[in-house]
Formats: C-alpha cells, sequence, structure tokens
C-alpha cells in the first residue's frame, strides 16, 4: 500500500481498563479479559467527579489495547498520538516502554516504527495517573480534575521524509529538552493591513533514511472558494537521520482580512512536500489576516476599528461524560453560547480539543487560551523547579499544536496565581511570558488576576481581573468603582475583565432577590440575573475594559463543593449542566449582544408558585418595545433603552395565571408565554 501523505487512523475502539495499577499490565501476555470494555475517549471521574464529597477517585488507572497493524506499513515511520491524558501517562508497546508525558491537556506522541511487530498483534499500554501528588499544573483548581485518556488516540503513518509532527526542543527557556507533538507547519504573520501583508511558512522537516534527502516545498495560498492565489517553493536539504526547517516569506496585496464575527474570512495554506518530484507529505492551514492592538482608553481594536470584546468563560465538559466529550459535544456547547451572540471566549482553564479552535476560526469568535498555571506553582523552590519546567512544555505544547488558528489573539500565562502561593510565583510568571515571546511576538500575553495589584500583573503585556464583588465579596456596585480606581491609578496599564459571575440555581426563586450566601444552599435564578444586568451596564460605560468574559457558560462539577443544593457542581453558567435549561441570565446576555434575531422572554418563569397574588413582570427582549397581557388584560406596551421591561406588581387572581408577551420587529410578532400559580397562603 503507497500513501502520499500521512495516514491517520483513530484507535478509540475496543480497549480495556482496570481502575487501579496493576503490577505488569503492559506485558504483552498480561490477562486482560477480565478488565472492563471502553471506547474512547474515557475518564474514571466521569460521575463520582461531580456528586460532590470532594473524594472522587485520584489514582492510577491503566488501557491496554491490541491492534494489528499491516504489513503494507513496513518501511514506513508510525506514530502513536494521544490527544490528551490527564495527569501523568506512562505508555508502552509491546511491553517495552516508549515513554512519558505530564500535563492533562495538550497532545503528545511517539516513533513507534522500531518497536510495532507488522502483521501481527502488537499491545499498547498505558497506566494515567490523576493523583494529587503529580507535580505539575494545576496543583489545586476549582474543578474536577478527571482522570483518563480523555482524548482520541491515533495511529499516524508517515512515509522516511515528512513534515515532522512530533519535534525536540532544546532552549535556555525549557529547562532542558522537550517533545513538542505538533501541525509541523507554523505560520506566523506580520505588518498586517488592508493594504498588504506579509507571511512566513515554517515547516518543521524530518528525515528518517540513511542518507541526505533534498525536498522541495510547495506553497499554495487558496481563498475561502479554494481558489489559488499564489503558490511559492523552496528547496532544503536535510542530513542523513536529522530534522530542518524549512522557512519561505511570503507578501501579498490587499488581503481580505479576518474581521471576527463581522466576517471570519478564511484562507488556506496547503504545503506539499516533494522527493525527486514525488510527493511524500502535505499539510493544510488555516490561515485569517488581521490586526489588532489594546487601548489603555478604548480598550480592543480589531482591523483598525474598536471592537468590544463581550464574552463568556468555557470549561470543556458535560454531565455523566465529565472531560471525554466529543466534537459533538463541544460543537454543541459553542453553539449553545453563541446564540447569545457573544464574540468572544475565555478557554478556561487548560487547552481545549482541536475541534473548538477550528469552529472559532469559522464563526470568528475570538478567543483566549491559556494553560492550567492555576493557584499555586509550587510549596517549595524544588517543586517549583519541577513545575516550572512542566508549565513551559505545556505553554510550547499550547504555543505549536495551536498557534495557526486566527481565533487565538491573547495567550494566558496564569489563573488567579496568588491565591495559594507558598512560593512567589513572579519568575515563573516571567519565563512563561518570555516562552511565548520567543515563539509569537504578534499576539498578546495575558494573564487573570484574583488581587488587582500584584506584581505579576505587570508581566504580560495586558492583564485581566477576576471579580465577584457583590457575590464572594463586597456589593455589586464596588465593581465599577474598583476598576474605576484601578484605571486612575494605572492610567497606562491595559485592564480586562477575565471572570465575573454569580450561582443560581434553577429550581430556587426569589422576587426581589436579596444577595445570598455564596457558600450557602439557597441561590435564587433572580439573583444571578440582578448580579449579571448590573455588572454587564457597568462595563458597556466604561470603554477602557479591553475584554470581559462572565464566569461561565455551563455549570461544571467541581467534587469539592457543596452549594444551591447541587453538591459537586459549580453552579455560576448560563446554563445547566445537562446543557437543558437556559437561565434567565442568558437571555440578558442575548437582548444585549445578540442582534440578528429578535426575541422576548418572561424571566422568572420556574418560579410557578407565587407566594402573593401582587407580581412585577420582568422581560428581557432585543425587540423596540415589549407588550404585555395577563390573563387575556392588556398591560400596556413598554419601551426601554437597556433591554429589560418592568412591570411592577400587576394584580394577579388566585389560581393559575396566564402572562403573555409579544415584540414586534419588522413587521414580525415575536412571543412568550408562562403560567403561574399564586396563593396568598402559600410560602416559598
Amino acid at each position: 500500500m503507497s500513501i502520499s501523505a500521512k495516514e491517520s487512523i483513530i484507535i478509540n475502539d475496543s480497549w480495556k481498563f482496570y481502575k487501579s495499577d496493576q503490577p505488569g499490565f503492559f506485558q504483552m501476555d498480561f490477562n486482560d479479559i477480565s478488565w472492563e470494555n471502553i471506547l474512547l475517549p474515557h475518564t474514571w471521574n466521569a460521575l463520582d467527579g461531580q456528586d460532590g464529597g470532594s473524594n472522587y477517585y485520584r489514582g492510577i488507572g491503566c488501557y491496554r489495547k491490541h491492534i494489528t497493524i499491516s504489513r503494507n506499513y513496513e518501511g514506513k515511520v508510525i506514530y502513536l498520538k494521544f490527544g490528551a491524558a490527564n495527569s501523568a501517562a506512562t505508555v508502552y508497546l509491546n511491553g517495552q516502554l516508549l515513554g512519558t508525558h505530564t500535563g492533562g491537556y495538550s497532545a503528545f506522541m511517539f516513533d513507534i516504527t522500531d518497536k510495532v511487530l507488522f502483521g501481527r498483534e502488537n499491545v499498547i499500554a498505558v497506566q494515567v495517573d490523576n493523583s494529587s501528588s503529580v507535580l505539575c499544573p494545576p496543583l489545586s483548581a476549582d474543578f474536577t480534575f478527571y482522570g483518563g485518556l480523555t482524548r482520541n488516540v491515533e495511529l499516524m503513518v508517515a512515509n522516511p521524509v515528512h513534515i515532522n509532527p512530533n519535534e525536540y526542543i532544546s532552549k535556555d527557556l525549557t529547562m532542558g529538552g522537550i517533545w513538542v507533538a505538533q501541525p509541523g507547519v507554523i505560520i506566523k504573520q506580520a505588518n498586517v493591513s488592508e493594504n498588504s501583508a506579509d507571511f512566513t511558512v515554517f515547516t518543521k522537516l524530518r528525515n528518517t533514511t540513511k542518507k541526505a534527502t533534498s525536498v522541495k516545498v510547495e506553497i499554495t495560498l487558496r481563498d475561502a472558494s479554494g481558489q489559488t492565489i499564489k503558490t511559492f517553493s523552496g528547496v532544503k536539504k536535510i542530513s542523513a537521520k536529522d530534522t530542518s526547517t524549512s522557512e519561505i516569506s511570503v507578501k501579498i496585496a490587499h488581503p481580505h482580512l479576518w474581521d471576527g464575527i463581522n466576517d471570519p474570512y478564511l484562507y488556506k495554506v496547503e504545503v506539499v512536500l516533494k522527493v525527486n518530484d514525488q510527493i511524500v507529505d502535505n499539510s493544510i492551514q488555516p490561515l485569517g489576516f488581521r490586526y489588532f492592538n489594546v487601548d489603555p482608553d478604548n480598550g480592543f481594536i480589531l482591523n483598525g476599528k474598536p471592537y468590544p470584546l463581550r464574552g463568556i468563560c468555557l470549561h470543556e465538559g458535560k454531565k455523566d461524560k465529565g472531560r471525554a466529550v466529543s466534537d459533538a459535544d463541544r460543537k454543541e456547547a459553542i453553539d449553545m453560547l453563541r446564540e447569545t451572540g457573544c464574540n468572544y471566549l475565555r478557554l478556561s482553564h487548560y487547552q481545549h480539543g482541536d475541534f473548538t479552535y477550528q469552529y472559532l476560526d469559522s464563526l470568528g469568535i475570538i478567543c483566549w487560551a491559556e494553560i492550567p498555571n492555576i493557584n499555586s506553582v509550587g510549596n517549595t523552590l524544588d517543586e517549583n523547579r519541577i513545575y516550572r519546567k512542566n508549565a513551559v512544555s505545556q505553554m510550547y505544547e499550547l504555543l505549536r499544536q495551536q498557534y495557526n488558528h486566527p481565533c487565538i489573539v491573547f495567550w494566558g500565562l496564569s489563573n488567579e496565581i496568588y491565591f495559594k502561593a507558598s512560593i512567589d510565583p513572579l519568575e515563573t510568571i516571567l519565563q512563561l511570558n518570555k516562552v511565548v515571546k520567543s515563539e509569537d511576538n504578534y499576539r498578546l500575553t495575558t494573564l487573570a488576576a484574583m488581587y488587582p495589584e500584584k506584581p505579576a500583573n505587570w508581566i504580560p503585556d495586558i492583564y485581566s481581573n477576576n471579580r465577584y464583588d457583590g457575590w464572594y465579596y463586597n456589593e455589586i456596585e464596588d465593581f465599577g468603582e474598583v476598576l474605576d480606581s484601578l484605571h486612575a491609578k494605572y492610567p497606562q496599564r491595559k485592564i480586562g475583565v477575565s471572570e465575573y459571575g454569580a450561582g443560581a440555581n434553577v429550581n430556587h426563586h426569589e422576587y426581589p432577590p436579596i444577595k445570598p450566601k455564596a457558600d450557602g444552599q439557597f441561590h435564587p435564578e433572580e439573583y444571578q440575573s440582578l448580579f449579571h444586568e448590573e455588572y454587564l451596564k457597568m462595563i458597556n460605560v466604561r470603554p477602557y475594559i479591553w475584554s470581559s468574559s462572565m464566569w461561565i457558560g455551563f455549570d461544571f462539577a467541581c467534587d469539592n463543593r457543596d452549594e444551591g443544593e447541587q453538591r459537586g457542581i459549580n453552579d455560576k453558567g448560563l446554563i445547566t449542566f445537562d446543557r437543558k435549561v437556559k437561565k434567565d441570565a442568558f437571555y440578558w446576555y442575548k437582548a444585549n449582544w445578540n442582534k440578528k434575531e429578535p426575541f422576548v422572554y418572561i424571566t422568572s418563569r420556574r418560579f410557578v408558585s407565587r407566594a402573593s397574588t401582587s407580581v412585577t413582570v420582568k422581560i428581557y427582549s432585543n425587540c423596540p418595545s415589549v407588550s404585555l397581557r395577563v390573563n387575556g388584560t392588556d398591560c400596556g406596551t413598554k419601551s426601554s433603552a437597556d433591554h429589560i421591561f418592568i412591570w411592577e406588581n400587576l394584580g394577579m387572581k388566585e389560581g393559575e395565571n396566564i402572562v403573555e408577551a409579544s415584540g414586534w420587529v419588522d413587521g414580525k410578532e415575536f412571543k412568550d408565554d408562562v403560567t403561574w400559580v399564586c396563593s396568598k397562603a402559600s410560602a416559598r
């Protein structure tokens, strides 16, 4: 069998799993017949990691797969690639150690060519460990550390000379050598404007043969329709059993800019590798030309125009699946959040699956990508040395694996890194910032700060604040005062808001809402709505805020939490953990951000049983005016400048009441209705 380029073979089916360490499990003749049959992606914490009690299993899990690798692949180079393994993995093939990888959210791979038994059964064995003793980011965080092989596993089959998918990097910043899985093609753009754009294509090359080989690198730039814009090429000689890099720079005139959600225009760069005029490998990468900056007074500027970033933080995960989600799950989550009209996502708190970045490219949604450098950088200097080396490794992986995506504009260095600091994190942040700048001088570095004036905040190009005034501390209105004070004190600093939020259980209701206890068992949906109303209003009148991302898109698992009558759940999401209910606050954002889909939404709709016949009706809508009827009686039409429409203290009858609302846009009516039961004698 002959292939002209790499072949990828997903091998997610027919794995065996055992939730414990098993001595000798990696040996070929080990008896795994009694082990659990599973499919990947997989986590052993899908259920116990979401039920509360802070007692989910953190330890070792063992995986085995029997696979026959065709003799047709003899003479090829075979790689074994893992999309992610949380947190540390030790990998064997046919009883032989391939290597280890630490860091739970990035891809890694091994060249297995010399260990493959062609035409016979091979055994892949993997030990994965998510113990708290694993010394890598994150050491602690406000989410469940799901153990397992949580993304795809695949075989990659390449010709002896090919685009190198697994590069060894040894620089001072790496604190020793590290292996980094990557696409093998990095496209760096510069001097982008409406008039012209420069870009350089770096192609990583590998020659596994015993003689030096000359290769031709042919590059084709295609527009969004697939038409060829420009072709160019270069020749490179690679020594025997060596690697090299081809570097080819190009200028084009009048590029069609990637302009966020307004026009997410994507070119494609096709790289073809030839030896003796025969194609031996190829790669297709996205290219979106855009230029941007952040102004300390006017916020984010995209392609020369103000572009306020209004968005949402996003975890990967789903009820009963944990972090072992599919690309269909990823698309569903993004599509649900996209309904709000957001133009920005903070991808919290680690590298997400490849599909997410590809999809955001196509949608024009700008994102902040980060590594899980959270809360602490270790408890001793010796721990920090190990921790920092791994943080650097994870940063290189994030940069190399996701570099080409135009949706990424910000690289995140850390989150709340002073929260549980035993060792000063300053040197770690300095080193991570240098790593990013050594790879990417075009994008901006940032971090998410719990404390607004710590020294590390001033290291990246821009920084952002996690604020919970009115939830964990202070009052809601203090949010604006804190930011104004910072802006006045540091007028040249570029200040953003990376998190803000409040919890809500869709079964808890109270009107008018009173600030609940954050760690208490009553989290009324109405207070979450009020919180977000006031925050967004304060953000909108402060153009210096370069971005805002509310916390968070979906409720998610944090097994040590016990609040809001939902054990094991952080309930600050706009949508419930099972993705079935969009909370009222979801529609507040949709009313503000979504200009394309007119709607009317009656809030407190799940507050069905009322303890009074005097009821206030509040509606969110992006229609210019809304009309209300109660039990068939016209209650009038209201206009609103802030998308909130309120009818105070309407008289309801005892028993069932039908509330109907409607708005009009371009001659089309948009409706909503609810039924509430009122009783003077009833209680909450």
